[in-house]
Parts: C-alpha cells; sequence; structure tokens
C-alpha cells in the first residue's frame, strides 16, 4: 500500500438543515478496506452526498431526499490526480451502495442486475434476453443467494432488494465502492455472505470506505478505522491495533455504555503471580487437562472475565478433539460452533465480538446470557492447535495490557500441549509397554470368556470360535497400532479412523455394500479398544445373520456427535430379529459383551430395533464417559 487510490483532504460540508461535518482527512489504499464510523445517520449521508457531489455531480440528489448542500469546501484526489467538482466527473471507476437502493420496482431482478448494459445478440441490436436471465441465474448462484432472477423487484422483501443492489454495485467492478451500512435491514445469515463478498472483492484489490455506525462492524472487516464524532474528524486507527486494545477506538467515540475497564487483581503484582502460578503448573507432571483448566480459571481471574473455554483442534483434520471450560456463573453459555472455532483460529490476532453485531448468536452451538467473546488462536510452530477464548455477561473492552496477558497465557497453553506431545514421545517406549499389558489381559479375558462360553454351548465349529477371537483381538491391535503411528505422540484415537480400519479387516471378501457416515471424533485412548470391540461384534454379527439369502447385502455405519453423547447407529438390510430378541437374554457372546460394555463401561445406551427391511442398532455414548479427561 505505497500510494492512494482515493484521498479527501480537508472536507468540509453544511446543509440547510444545520447539520455539518469538518476536518475529514482520510486516505484508501488499493486492496484496502477503510471503516468509517458515524455517529449518526444524518452526518453519514452528509459524508456521501458531499463525495458524490465531487464524482457524480449532483446526480445523486434524489437518493438523499430533499435536503440540499449549503456550503461544501476541500478537494478530492484520485489516483493522485484533483478531481474539479464543478466538472460532472461520472467516474465509473467509483461506486456508492446507499441505505436507498436505485432498483427499478416494474423490472426483474435479471434486468436490475445488468441496468442498462444488457448482452445483445450477434447480428442484431437486440436484448439477448435468454443470455440475460442464464447470466443473472449464474451470478446468484456464485454469490450463493436464494434470490429469483425472474422476480419482479416490487414482490421482493426489503432484505432481498438489498441483497440485489449489493450484487449489482459489485458486478459493475468498480476500482472503489463507498458502503453506507452495508448490512442494513439484512439478517444475520445474509451479513455473513455480504462479509464474504467483502473479502473476496478486496482479495481482487478492490478498495471500500465501509461507512457504519458500529464500530464492532468496522472492526470485523476494515484495515483501518476513522472516527467522525461531533461533526468532527476524530483520527484513524489500525484495525489489528484496535482489536489489541479496543479502548482506543472507544475513546474516540461518544455514547457507548460498557462495562468500566477494570483488573479484578489488586495490583500488577497480582497479576503476575496468576502468570508464575500457571507457569509453574505448567512445569509439573499434571494431566494436560489439569494444566488446560487452571489456565482457564487463571485467564478469568486476570481478564477480569465471567468464564473461558480452551479448545483443541486437531491439525491434520480440523477436527474438535475437547474443550475444557472454567466459569465463575453456571448459567452462562458460550459454546461455538465448529465453524466459528475454525474460522477464529485463523485469526493471526485477537477477535472481538459482541452482541451489538448482528451475527453474534450465529457464532454459538448455545449461548445463554453473554454478550462479549474475546479469542485467540494457540499456535504451535505457525500451526493452529486450538483457541483460547474468554467471555462476559456485559458488553466489555479490554486494554492493551489485558491484550498482552492473554497472549501471554496462549503461549502457555501452546506450551503446555507441545511439551505434552514431546513426553509422549519420550516416553513412547514405557506407555507402549503399559498398553501391551493391558491389551495382553483383555485378551485373556476374552479367551476366557470365550471358553466358558463353549462349556455352555457346545454346538459352534472350532473354525468359528477361533475366528471370533482372532477378530477380537486385531480389534484390540488396530488401537495399539493407530496409537504407534501418531506423529504428534498423543494419547487419542479418531473414532472415524478406528471404525474405518475395522470394517475393512472384518469385511475382507468385501460381498457386503458398507456405507458409513463418519464424524472426526477423538477419545481417549484407553476407551478405544472397548468401542473397537463394540464395532466388530456389532459389523461381525451383520455379517454372519443378517443376510443368509441377500443378494445385494448393505450396511450403514453412522457415527456423529451430539450435544452431550456420541451417536453411533449400524444398520443392515437383511433378515431382521427375532421376534422374541431380547438383548439383556441373548446367547449371543459377542452381543453380551457389547451390552456389556456399553451399560458398565460407558454407562451408554443401546437398542435393538426391526426395521421393515433389515435391523437397526442405536448406541449413546454419554461425552463425558469418553473423552479426555475420562
Amino acid at each position: 500500500m505505497d500510494q492512494a487510490i482515493f484521498k479527501i483532504n480537508n472536507l468540509y460540508c453544511s446543509d440547510f438543515e444545520g447539520h455539518s461535518i469538518s476536518n475529514i482527512n482520510l486516505d484508501l489504499y488499493s486492496g484496502e478496506v477503510h471503516g468509517l464510523v458515524i455517529e449518526n445517520s444524518s452526518a453519514s449521508e452528509l459524508f456521501i452526498k458531499s463525495i458524490a457531489t465531487y464524482l457524480k455531480g449532483d446526480s445523486l440528489s434524489a437518493s438523499f431526499g430533499q435536503s440540499s448542500l449549503k456550503k461544501i469546501i476541500g478537494s478530492l484526489e484520485f489516483k493522485s490526480k484533483l478531481i474539479d467538482r464543478v466538472v460532472d466527473h461520472k467516474l465509473s471507476e467509483i461506486d456508492f451502495l446507499l441505505k436507498k437502493s436505485p432498483l427499478v420496482s416494474s423490472f426483474s431482478v435479471a434486468e436490475n442486475l445488468f441496468g442498462l448494459e444488457y448482452p445483445t445478440k450477434k447480428y442484431f441490436n437486440l436484448i439477448n434476453w435468454k443470455k440475460v436471465n442464464n447470466l443473472a441465474k449464474e451470478i446468484l448462484e456464485q454469490y450463493n443467494f436464494d434470490l429469483d432472477y425472474k422476480e419482479k423487484v416490487d414482490n421482493l422483501s426489503t432484505e432481498e432488494k438489498k441483497l440485489v443492489a449489493i450484487i449489482k454495485v459489485f458486478l459493475n467492478k468498480p476500482e472503489v465502492i463507498i458502503m453506507n451500512e452495508a448490512t442494513d435491514k439484512l439478517s444475520a445469515k445474509s451479513t455473513s455472505k455480504i462479509y464474504g463478498l467483502i473479502s473476496s472483492y478486496k482479495k481482487n484489490g478492490g478498495s471500500i470506505i465501509y461507512i457504519t455506525q458500529r464500530w464492532e462492524e468496522a472492526l470485523r472487516v476494515s484495515d483501518r478505522i476513522s472516527i467522525i464524532a461531533n461533526g468532527q474528524f476524530k483520527g484513524t486507527l489500525a484495525a489489528d491495533e484496535a482489536k489489541k486494545c479496543p479502548k482506543k477506538l472507544f475513546s474516540l467515540l461518544v455514547d457507548y455504555n460498557y462495562r468500566e475497564i477494570q483488573s479484578s487483581c489488586s495490583d500488577e503484582r497480582e497479576i503476575l503471580d496468576a502468570v508464575f502460578k500457571a507457569t509453574e503448573f505448567l512445569t509439573s507432571e499434571y494431566e494436560l487437562r489439569d494444566v488446560l483448566i487452571l489456565l482457564a480459571k487463571e485467564v478469568s481471574k486476570v481478564m477480569n472475565a465471567d468464564g473461558c473455554i480452551i479448545n483443541l483442534i486437531d491439525e491434520s483434520t480440523n477436527a474438535l478433539i475437547d474443550n475444557f471450560e472454567f466459569k465463575r456463573k453456571k448459567y452462562l453459555e458460550a459454546s461455538l460452533t465448529r465453524k466459528s472455532i475454525l474460522n477464529i483460529s485463523k485469526e493471526n490476532n485477537i477477535y472481538y465480538s459482541n452482541a451489538r453485531e448482528k451475527d453474534f448468536d450465529s457464532l454459538f452451538k448455545k449461548n445463554n446470557k453473554v454478550r462479549t467473546i474475546i479469542c485467540i488462536p494457540l499456535l504451535i510452530r505457525s500451526h493452529v492447535s486450538g483457541i483460547i477464548q474468554i467471555f462476559y455477561e456485559d458488553f466489555y473492552l479490554h486494554s492493551e495490557d489485558e491484550s498482552k496477558y492473554l497472549s501471554t497465557f496462549a503461549r502457555q497453553a501452546a506450551l503446555a500441549i507441545e511439551d505434552t506431545r514431546l513426553m509422549g514421545r519420550s516416553a513412547l517406549l514405557q506407555e507402549s509397554h503399559h498398553r501391551i499389558k493391558n491389551n495382553l489381559q483383555a485378551i485373556v479375558n476374552l479367551v476366557s470368556l470365550q471358553k466358558n462360553f463353549i462349556a455352555e454351548n457346545s454346538k459352534k465349529s472350532v473354525d468359528d470360535i477361533l475366528d471370533n477371537i482372532i477378530l477380537r483381538i486385531k480389534s484390540i491391535a488396530v488401537v495399539h497400532d493407530i496409537l504407534s503411528k501418531d506423529k504428534f505422540g498423543r494419547s487419542i484415537t479418531n473414532l472415524k479412523t478406528l471404525i474405518k480400519i475395522i470394517v475393512r479387516f472384518v469385511n475382507l471378501d468385501q460381498k457386503v455394500k458398507v456405507k458409513l457416515d463418519l464424524e472426526d471424533i477423538f477419545i481417549a485412548y484407553n476407551k478405544a479398544s472397548s468401542i473397537a470391540l463394540i464395532v466388530n461384534e456389532l459389523v461381525s454379527n451383520c455379517l454372519k445373520h443378517a443376510f443368509t439369502d441377500k443378494s445385494v447385502a448393505k450396511i450403514k455405519i453412522k457415527c456423529k456427535r451430539l450435544e452431550d453423547v456420541v451417536l453411533l447407529v449400524i444398520k443392515d438390510n437383511g433378515v431382521g430379529l427375532d421376534g422374541d430378541f431380547k438383548l439383556e437374554n441373548t446367547e449371543s457372546l459377542g452381543l453380551s459383551i457389547v451390552h456389556s460394555i456399553i451399560s458398565n463401561e460407558f454407562n451408554g445406551r443401546v437398542n435393538f430395533s426391526n426395521l421393515k427391511e433389515g435391523t437397526e442398532v442405536r448406541i449413546k455414548l454419554p461425552i463425558e464417559s469418553i473423552s479426555l479427561g475420562s
């Protein structure tokens, strides 16, 4: 950003209603979004009208009501050339998005998108309406807006009209867009799409002056932010600086009611004690879970927050591994969606949002009485491993010092994760011995169960018995193999990977079509063997008993994480269950093992039911019984 593409120098403007703005000095660079926070709509419309008078003469007057300008002083530059407002420039390189959209109500969406620049037929200068409609349809699909290109604008809702006006401006491909309250009258969903449009336009070198009354919105989309308050230009602040210390931006504004920034600690020494306490805990031999929960508690204390959540992300799949939470008040909920966590983790700086933003609620899976969140990514060797999220019941602005403390805690949390990995690698052999011992004991127990079962039921052949034992041993071995190959040395297993491998070796002949619908769900390694046995037994049972005379045999396995449970569903299109089937009375050793593990080890639930065609097994395992801390 060497040379400004657009400059406003010492602008003063007034109208006949007594409104005025003065001392406006603003520059805009190529590929930049420059936020302009103006305290009220009268001042923002006066600013836009003054700019429009220079660029497009009086051609936009109708869009601003009846009020005309009384006096205008100052100069504008575009690409270092002075613009003379006496000359009607009508610069096509600069376009406006106004609160009042200049659409023709009697025209269709397609007709409005192209204005008078319609595609024509090759040999006759006639409008090619088929091409107009096809292009409009493609454009709406490209921008992912659910609008009917054939619909008359007069029949659209206020929000839909606004979206058509926005798309029309971007279709013109101007070098500069001056946007006034771009998200006004838009839903959170549409607002999010507009932010995406702005980001894409900026990446392609476009520049925007983004005018809004909401500084939080300016902070979300801008590279720099300028303030006009009480009709005066108050100054400009880099967005990164404002994110580190919103108080600097806040000090330029008026009429905002936020909780006073006060540290809950009596002095700096207490803050440092909290940091050192976390560091001391970090260097001890405590489990990662204990360290991160302590960090969450200390972060809340130092940041004067009502709570803190540390979310861990798997670097290879972007799946959420686990979260660790501390909160002062039980009724507060601030659970972010997976999409929000991943988007925030991509931020290179502190992320700030509050309930004044339209899409604030859409950030959460569950939000109860939380009005402000502040987040920072956890980076290990430039790779994101999670985020720290702190939350407040009230509107809150953090200081620059608090920003530094939060960054310090983020580094400590990243160190805790990395140290756990290093300890995992250095202690891998010792841990492997421990796992092998446990696995061997599990194998001995399974063989003993099989022996007792044979004594009571001698109908099965030796081959069947040995096959059953081999499959169970294999399912246990899979867990050990996955853990030993984990490049990060972690003691966790991805349930998706586990199920895929088990299905592969159980269904060796590939006679049965298996459809998988699996999410990345990470579980503690000491629970993985038991879940491996459950999947092995149920899939094996399908293969052996469900498809006795079936030409097209199918199994569908679904594994999803719900709010408090992991749902595992296994369906087949086989012969179904006997009418008098009861799991607790079954003579099948495999199903007895399944029932015992689910009920006794996981405190979960399992239900077998006949479908119109085949059988369905639904298993619900409480998250707390399989997570890292279980």
